[in-house]
């Protein structure tokens, strides 16, 4: 019994830890935990990725938006068969976001897959190994979005000005 239970806690143990491995390779990882610091416009917030919940029978990670003093915005993403998808908690939908093995031309969701390696300046540096996403909106809005892997969302450009940029997290 006890060799039972140590197979089963190693197995899981190794399974998660090769999960979390491949969420830091991709683009868009969902690792509980993670947190980093980007501007929107002139403001900074904090993006940190909660706990999971279960939404429309599906187990969703809860990313919060903190933007100083009070402000969150909550979503929720999850990762099911190479797509990330949306959960819109006003229709209460499932909605294809994003594709983990990017291929340019391609378009999931919203958006389409542009380029691959690319590079972008911003105020706080040059950020390379990019993923290029241009996003259409039902609204008629659009905008470019820039991926990196292992952190995700790093910048995004509308009107081909920067409005959105990740700072990294200074070590003392």
């Amino acid at each position: 019994m006890k060799i039972r239970f140590l197979i089963i806690l190693v197995t899981f143990t190794t399974i998660r830890m090769a999960s979390q491995n491949s969420e830091q390779g991709s683009f868009y990882p969902l690792i509980k935990g993670q947190s980093k610091t980007l501007t929107w416009y002139k403001d900074k917030y904090r993006e940190v990725i909660k706990d999971t919940v279960t939404l429309g029978g599906e187990i969703y990670n809860h990313i919060a938006q903190i933007f100083p003093p009070k402000n969150t915005i909550d979503i929720y993403l999850r990762n099911s068969n190479d797509t990330i998808y949306f959960y819109n908690t006003v229709k209460k939908t499932h909605m294809p976001f994003f594709g983990i093995r990017p291929v340019v031309g391609e378009t999931i969701g919203n958006g389409t897959i542009v380029e691959v390696e690319a590079k972008l300046k911003t105020p706080k540096g040059k950020l390379t190994d990019l993923l290029v996403v241009e996003m259409n909106y039902s609204n008629g809005a659009q905008d470019t979005r820039y991926y990196k892997k292992g952190l995700g969302l790093v910048a995004v450009k509308n009107k081909n000005k920067l409005i959105c940029y990740y700072i990294a997290d200074e070590t003392k």
